[in-house]
């Protein structure tokens, strides 16, 4: 497959990885952008907070529930320019979609508003009066309805940060009807959207990540610490002969470093051939049963730093959001259960769709 400018570029955005990297992992992968972007990840080059399908476009994200908070909604619409997102005008179109998002039950995706009618106009033709008028492309990002089954209590809590920069919209499940009129439940359901805006946790609990991505992202985590073991060694090694690592950690540092004569011809040949026998060596004597453990590890810390019951609570640490909804149940004297969440951020792509189950496999690094 010819590997192509654009497609190093993609890499670079997804990664964050350099471009000379990324053509190397794409080269490396035959040009199979996924294996590459988990070949970049295993030679620790891949950032972890990178997350696909960055977009730059403005608008807003507005969640809302009705005045029972048994049903709500949450859209992205966009536009051009921050001009236009912060106008009352655009405000006021933007909302008139979520309430129609709101009332329909049948609005999963963005895709089914074009099967909708606003004021007797079929939906797309709403929205191309509104790009006439602004005189920008305008368009649904996301749209989605959410309502508690029937028998089932519960409340749906909403926040909002940023002027609608990021939508947040949290489902809290109660025993009795009682209960989920408290105001105790209220509070506890807006402590967990603040929570959820600030700390963008990628799934509810580690037991909401599918095996496959656990697996996966171990995997990834053993190659990882496999590879910089060896580093470590490497680094080590380069250090004992008076040889600057960070001089030498790749051709192209090589290059230009003699070109700026920071290091000469026999350094660097010096350097290429303790590289090769080290790594070999470090290669053959590690411990796998050692590695799997610090994989693992790692892995753990990672889902408990990123699954939402499992995180300290922002305003006290000594907590965590499960101990934080155990103490609202006994504050309301009937148990809560946090049941899911939505965190939108104006400018994620349309694969932000996606359950924050499903972002788990993006975000682990």
């Amino acid at each position: 497959m010819q590997i192509t400018a654009q497609l190093v570029k993609e890499l670079r955005e997804k990664t964050g990885a350099g471009m000379l990297k990324c053509k190397e992992a794409l080269v490396e992968c035959n040009g199979d952008f996924e294996t590459a972007v988990d070949y970049l990840r295993k030679k620790g080059l891949a950032s972890a907070d990178k997350r696909s399908g960055r977009a730059t476009s403005q608008g807003l994200v507005i969640p809302l529930a009705t005045s029972d908070k048994r049903t709500a909604a949450i859209v992205e619409v966009n536009c051009e320019t921050d001009f236009v997102a912060r106008n009352e005008d655009f405000a006021a179109f933007a909302n008139k979609i979520a309430n129609l998002v709101l009332k329909t039950p049948s609005v999963k995706t963005a895709e089914d508003l074009n099967k909708l009618t606003v004021d007797g106009h079929p939906f797309e033709e709403f929205i191309k009066s509104k790009i006439a008028t602004t005189g920008e492309n305008i368009s649904v990002n996301r749209a989605e309805h959410l309502t508690f089954p029937a028998g089932q209590n519960g409340i749906f809590a909403t926040y909002v940060h940023g002027e609608g920069s990021i939508g947040v919209l949290i489902q809290v499940k109660t025993e009795t009807e009682a209960a989920a009129k408290k105001p105790e439940v209220d509070r506890y359901a807006h402590e967990v959207a603040l929570q959820v805006a600030a700390m963008n946790p990628i799934a509810l609990s580690s037991a909401n990540i599918p095996q496959e991505v656990k697996t996966r992202e171990l995997n990834i985590a053993i190659e990882k610490t496999k590879a910089e073991l060896i580093g470590k060694a490497v680094n080590k090694a380069l250090e004992k002969e008076k040889i600057n690592p960070a001089h030498v950690d790749s051709e192209d540092h090589m290059k230009s470093n003699m070109e700026k004569g920071w290091i000469d011809q026999e350094t660097v040949d010096k350097a290429r051939e303790i590289i090769k026998t080290t790594s070999a060596a470090a290669a053959a004597t590690l411990n796998d049963k050692m590695i799997h453990s610090i994989a693992e590890g790692r892995l753990n810390k990672y889902f408990m730093e990123s699954c939402l019951l499992d995180q300290a609570y922002v305003k006290d640490d000594k907590i965590s959001i499960s101990d934080l909804t155990n103490e609202a149940s006994k504050a309301i004297g009937a148990k809560i259960e946090l049941v899911s969440y939505r965190r939108w951020a104006r400018g994620e792509a349309a694969a932000g769709d996606a359950t924050p189950e499903e972002k788990a496999s993006e975000a682990a690094g």
